[in-house]
């Protein structure tokens, strides 16, 4: 099955206002393998743009982690806290072939108490 090109967009526009929705800015949250929250990082409204059928990130983000641990999964939450998308692939990427290997992107995935972390990028793809 496949969508056309301006109901993928439809489709997605919904996903990035649902993200931008809520009390205040929407988050990602980056999570260990057992789910506890290491990082949260607040995103600018809008969070996302279209690019074709997919959304990317507006602006890099960073923030100071938590707790330390190695990051294993995104979360997007709303501005309320609601989760929008859970369980994208975070990593660093490796390559330079301009082509993300992980739908978050991060300068680092070992994080420490005290210490910065920045998403580089993030994709939200349609189906």
């Amino acid at each position: 099955m496949e969508y056309s090109l301006p109901v993928e967009r439809a489709r997605m526009t919904v996903v990035m206002q649902a993200i931008d929705g809520g009390n205040g800015p929407g988050c990602i949250q980056i999570r260990n393998a057992e789910r506890v929250v290491l990082a949260t990082l607040l995103l600018t409204k809008p969070s996302f743009y279209l690019v074709g059928p997919d959304l990317q990130l507006c602006a890099p983000t960073t923030a100071f982690i938590d707790i330390a641990g190695m990051a294993h999964i995104g979360t997007i939450t709303d501005g309320s806290g609601n989760i929008v998308i859970d369980e994208m692939s975070v990593g660093v990427d490796e390559t330079e072939d301009g082509v993300h290997d992980f739908e978050i992107v991060l300068d680092t995935v070992s994080l420490e108490v005290g210490k910065q972390i920045t998403i580089v990028n993030a994709t939200i793809q349609h189906g």
